[in-house]
């Protein structure tokens, strides 16, 4: 059985979807880095292999590969190179990255990988990943769709990386007073506030499915959070004194719960009329829940697919998921209406 790399493998993310593909019985997997003492170290706790490699030199990576069949990567790539160099061995290739500009590139080698016979998933995680398969479910009774908005609620009592914390403030930047907006999240359609978020979701599904006018927001689960606090926070944000408190702060303070939350509502037209769908997953923890659909799609990849660069959406749909999500305590909810759908799509449910 040809093993598992996972780059980044001592991170956050990545030694999650180790534990997960170990306690799975996958044999071969091996986390990698360019740090030898971490990879070593988080090796001997999962108990599995490990490899450095350095993604700036090339000549690192063929040892690390040496007997893999599978390639994860949970940082986000400067260039293509290194995807390129996995499908041109015929390899497969998983990405958790949640940036439009990374997944462009790999996007950019579909011709490659078909002529070798490689196969690149991207899309992989809660945002973009179970979002983009709960848009495609969404819209699938649609014979017109006119909106389709996604809303993705993190909560603060979770564990973030330095990455995670920096694009959160990137996006806040840039946020005016009109941004914030209510959506409803979770069966009840609790009413957090939301900014405009650039989750990679929204662009994949305008690009790879035609589906005009689709947004994403992002939501902060914590009490802390209001529309004025937002605003606060976009206003720190565009000081560079303060961002560093901010980011400093928010890397090591709790304040809220762990609560990881998707609603994805389209509107449109069905065969009988006006319709408007409404899907809903409400779970813990973004990190744990990236794991959990990475490592699936690590197992179930092989014959599933073929050669090209794919999307999760474009492989499987989310009943495929639901049972592995259900296992973990993850929630998936589901509201159809046949009737005209409210002013503000993106609002909580009346």
């Amino acid at each position: 059985m040809a093993g598992i790399l996972i780059i980044g493998g001592y991170g956050h993310v990545g030694r999650q979807i180790a534990a997960r593909l170990i306690r799975a019985g996958q044999a071969g997997v091996r986390v990698a880095g360019r740090d030898a003492g971490r990879a070593a170290v988080e090796s001997a706790k999962l108990g599995c292999g490990w490899a450095v490699m350095d993604l700036d030199k090339p000549e690192s990576w063929d040892a690390a590969l040496a007997g893999i069949g599978t390639v994860v990567v949970c940082v986000d790539l400067v260039n293509a190179d290194f995807p390129a160099h996995v499908l041109e061995r015929g390899l497969g290739y998983i990405d958790i990255s949640a940036t439009d500009a990374v997944l462009r590139r790999i996007e950019g080698l579909d011709e490659l990988a078909r002529d070798h016979g490689g196969c690149a998933v991207l899309s992989v995680g809660l945002a973009p990943g179970l979002s983009n398969l709960m848009a495609r479910a969404a819209v699938a009774r649609m014979e017109q769709v006119e909106a389709v908005t996604i809303g993705v609620l993190l909560g603060l009592g979770d564990a973030h990386g330095a990455a995670a914390v920096d694009w959160t403030l990137d996006n806040m930047r840039r946020l005016t007073p009109d941004d914030v907006r209510p959506m409803g999240f979770g069966p009840g359609a609790t009413v957090v506030q939301t900014m405009p978020f650039a989750f990679a979701d929204q662009h994949v599904l305008a690009r790879r499915h035609v589906l005009e006018n689709v947004t994403t927001r992002l939501g902060l689960a914590s009490p802390l959070i209001t529309r004025a606090t937002l605003r606060l926070l976009a206003r720190l944000a565009r000081r560079p004194v303060l961002r560093n408190l901010l980011r400093w702060s928010m890397a090591r303070f709790r304040l809220g719960s762990d609560r990881a939350s998707l609603v994805v509502e389209a509107v449109g037209h069905g065969a009988d009329g006006p319709l408007r769908h409404r899907l809903t997953l409400d779970g813990r923890a973004e990190a744990a829940i990236t794991a959990l659909i990475a490592a699936h799609v690590a197992l179930a990849w092989p014959g599933a697919a073929r050669p090209g660069v794919w999307h999760i959406e474009e492989i499987w749909h989310l009943g495929e998921f639901a049972p592995a999500l259900r296992a973990e305590g993850i929630t998936l909810g589901e509201q159809r209406l046949d009737l005209p759908a409210p002013a503000d799509a993106s609002g909580p449910d009346p």
